[in-house]
């Protein structure tokens, strides 16, 4: 293993991840002063200054912790506010996936919500791409607003508090990705801001939806190579000679509809 690169050390304003074990993981700001309490222990954070990024401590009960740099998945799930359902890890990987997002590109999304696809997308999105979220709701937006500037993400995306379905400024784009509850409303705006041959991508909770969806999509005629999916994620109880699936998983979250402009 190569050793030979400096470990980061944690400084005061830095957000870290204090892991005691998988069900106790904690997101905190290391600020002067300020004491983390568990039901595990306390820990004065003034400790962690200057320690490197993967360092164990103790905490008063003698309990140990890892102070880790969070990545994206620990602050959507431990971090960001939440006013809405949101979009599962499992789902926000294929929709990336399948929307082609990468540097550079610059995509649609409709509706932000508690922004946590937003989050997704704009990571990926460096440098040079833009993300224009547009949300019908402004305490909806601001939310958003909020948890993109915690990911240090705010840069890459505008919000815009507007009706997507009303039509947006944006013009040739490389993706659309629509989670509304009536996407078939904005096929026509999506039509207008793709490229030709770029993706529109919809998030949906049920069959009806579905349905609807891609009956409006066939419809339409500005789009083909339509398909419909969902996408389930099975987690394995791995101990030495005793392999199985674990009794709960994340059974069903949504629906994928995805097409292609033309």
């Amino acid at each position: 293993m190569d050793t030979s690169a400096e470990p980061e050390p944690v400084r005061y304003g830095d957000i870290v991840l204090i892991y005691i074990d998988e069900r106790r993981r904690y997101i905190v700001r290391v600020e002067e002063g300020r004491v983390f309490g568990s039901d595990k222990g306390i820990l004065r954070l003034d400790e962690l200054v200057g320690r490197p990024y993967g360092s164990r401590v103790k905490l008063s009960t003698g309990v140990e912790a890892l102070v880790l740099r969070p990545l994206l998945d620990d602050l959507l799930s431990l971090a960001y506010r939440r006013r809405s359902q949101v979009i599962y890890p499992k789902d926000l990987g294929f929709i990336i996936y399948i929307a082609d997002i990468a540097p550079g590109k610059r995509v649609l999304e409709a509706g932000i919500g508690s922004g946590f696809l937003a989050s997704a997308v704009a990571s990926r999105l460096r440098p040079g791409g833009r993300l224009y979220s547009y949300e019908i709701r402004k305490d909806m937006a601001e939310i958003a607003r909020r948890n993109l500037e915690l990911a240090g993400l705010l840069d890459v995306v505008e919000i815009k508090v507007a009706d997507v379905r009303s039509g947006v400024e944006e013009k040739s784009l490389d993706a659309c990705l629509l989670d509304m509850p009536d996407p078939w409303n904005a096929l026509n705006t999506a039509y207008n801001a793709l490229k030709p041959s770029a993706r529109l991508v919809v998030f949906v909770p049920t069959v009806n939806q579905v349905e609807k969806t891609v009956v409006a999509l066939r419809r339409h005629g500005g789009f083909t190579d339509i398909h419909a999916v969902e996408l389930l994620l099975r987690e394995y109880q791995v101990k030495e000679g005793s392999v199985r699936p674990s009794t709960r998983m994340i059974g069903h979250t949504g629906y994928i509809v995805y097409a292609r402009r033309v």
